[in-house]
């Protein structure tokens, strides 16, 4: 029998979340007629792996990209379900933040819960469909891209017009949240960055309570942007945080925002001019377009999400205080047994915390199921392939190029919130996969490295963006990169040398 292998991983995400996830898979073979993919979760000490039988996976990918190139309304059906169903709900989530949940009836806590759940769970079913298709050593996006384009041009060109389209046309929620900071920064009195974040904030209160407003709408309106799965959500004092590093690189916001606007008109005329260059058929016109659509939207379902969670925290801190839990206790609880406390049924903290600390979730057939302390232990031994990991003394390896550029700088590890302070401007990050949640230090490295991802990645994404070289999809780099390692890193060639 087949065994679970680790197909990727992540940090801090709670267990609620991992289920939602793992209940995606099997209405998602309904929407759509591909086989259901046979994926898993296993969460230890906050670092969560991605299980997948691989045989799975391929089937369910060559099935897709089957229908997509048969009918490419297929892909632009999957892309708007993201659009329409992330907007819905957090559309219908909102009211978390704005409401007295004190108010709420139990009856109308369980509702708001389980339809946060099926929100959030037909999201993943939708969503995942992208990269199933473009993933790790999986490219239908990249390779069918790569063919129309090599009809007519040469080998450099082909690199240099794939960058351009498989860049996105339109702002990411994390574009938006800094050209909006970027205009507060404009005005700001620059003298008070040299104080703590508390005389700051009082100060401006008091002299400047404009500008103060202006910081209070941005919080209202961008907590999410870094939230992902669990937080913490981002405050004035974070946002204080990225006017001093704008201080100290001595940004001038007015030439930044023109710098921005710049990118997108070159970026736009450069299309253009590779469209006339190659003369497409109306059908591969089509798809060409569509892959910034992708690139798009593909982490811009994550955002949805995100904000979703973040809305979600508020309900959870409610249902925490009725029932004397922890935050991290109700994320660790499922739906019955929320119901269930709320309704005065004893809950066991202990079992909360050893599944919060330990757990793995499982589909069987239409079902879910989960294993938690001895039990997934034992699940694990059985039915998980464990790591070989057998890396020689490396001092150069390969990637994909995610943004070209040359740099060369400290190694920083960097995949949580909690490994940001130790990142100084200039040093190269390196990361099992990046997260929103780290863009804060994305914007102090000189380049990003990681081991996982395509080329309509996080990281890959983010780095055109911030125009940082970027080399993804390593495969090994976390494994023979440390803290304080010196590198040289050629992503335009996707070359890293030790040095």
């Amino acid at each position: 029998m087949e065994k679970y292998q680790i197909f990727a991983n992540d940090y801090h995400s709670p267990f609620w979340r991992n289920y939602l996830w793992v209940s995606a898979f099997y209405p998602q073979s309904k929407l759509i007629r591909i086989p259901q993919l046979d994926l898993a979760i296993r969460s230890s000490q906050n670092k969560m792996d991605y299980l997948v039988k691989l045989k799975s996976w391929s089937k369910t990918n060559k099935q897709l990209a089957f229908l997509v190139n048969r009918d490419i309304n297929v892909l632009v059906n999957i892309l708007e379900q993201t659009v329409k169903l992330g907007e819905k709900m957090n559309a219908y989530t909102l009211k978390l933040v704005t409401e007295d949940l004190s108010k709420y009836s139990s009856v109308k806590i369980i509702r708001i819960y389980d339809q946060h759940g099926r929100y959030n769970s037909l999201e993943y079913a939708w969503g995942t469909l992208l990269p199933v298709l473009d993933f790790q050593n999986f490219h239908f996006i990249e390779n069918k891209l790569r063919e129309i384009l090599s009809v007519k041009l040469s080998k450099q060109e082909i690199e240099r017009a794939f960058a351009v389209f498989t860049q996105p046309i339109e702002d990411s929620f994390a574009i938006e949240q800094e050209k909006s900071i970027l205009k507060i920064y404009q005005n700001f009195p620059k003298e008070l960055l040299k104080l703590d974040n508390e005389n700051i904030s009082a100060k401006l209160k008091k002299n400047y309570s404009r500008i103060y407003r202006q910081l209070l709408v941005h919080e209202q309106k961008y907590a999410w942007v870094f939230y992902v799965y669990a937080g913490p959500a981002a405050k004035v004092k974070d946002f204080l945080e990225t006017l001093k590093f704008y201080h100290k690189k001595k940004i001038n916001p007015v030439k930044k925002l023109k710098e921005l606007a710049l990118a997108r008109s070159r970026l736009l005329a450069e299309r253009k001019k590779y469209f006339a260059e190659l003369n497409l058929n109306p059908a591969d016109k089509r798809f060409v377009n569509l892959v910034s659509r992708f690139v798009y939207l593909k982490p811009r379902r994550k955002d949805f999400q995100s904000k979703s969670y973040y809305h979600l925290e508020f309900l959870q801190k409610e249902i925490g205080r009725r029932l004397r839990l922890s935050l991290g206790q109700v994320r660790a609880m499922t739906l019955e047994e929320i119901k269930q406390a709320l309704n005065g049924h004893l809950i066991d903290p202990d079992k909360l915390n050893e599944r919060a600390r330990f757990h793995i979730i499982v589909p069987v057939g239409k079902k879910i199921v989960f294993y938690q302390g001895k039990a997934a232990e034992k699940f694990q031994r059985q039915n998980i392939k464990a790591e070989q990991v057998k890396i020689a003394k490396v001092k150069e390896f390969f990637g994909q190029t995610g943004c070209p550029g040359r740099a060369t700088g400290i190694i920083k590890r960097v995949d949580m919130p909690e490994d940001m302070a130790k990142m100084n401007e200039g040093d190269i990050l390196v990361s099992t996969s990046t997260t929103p949640s780290i863009v804060p230090a994305i914007r102090k490295a000189a380049a990003i490295i990681t081991d996982e991802g395509g080329l309509t990645c996080h990281a890959a994404i983010v780095s055109r963006e911030f125009n940082i070289p970027c080399v993804i999809g390593t495969g090994l780099a976390t494994k023979v990169l440390k803290d304080g390692d010196r590198v040289e890193v050629d992503a335009t060639k996707g070359i890293v040398k030790k040095l």
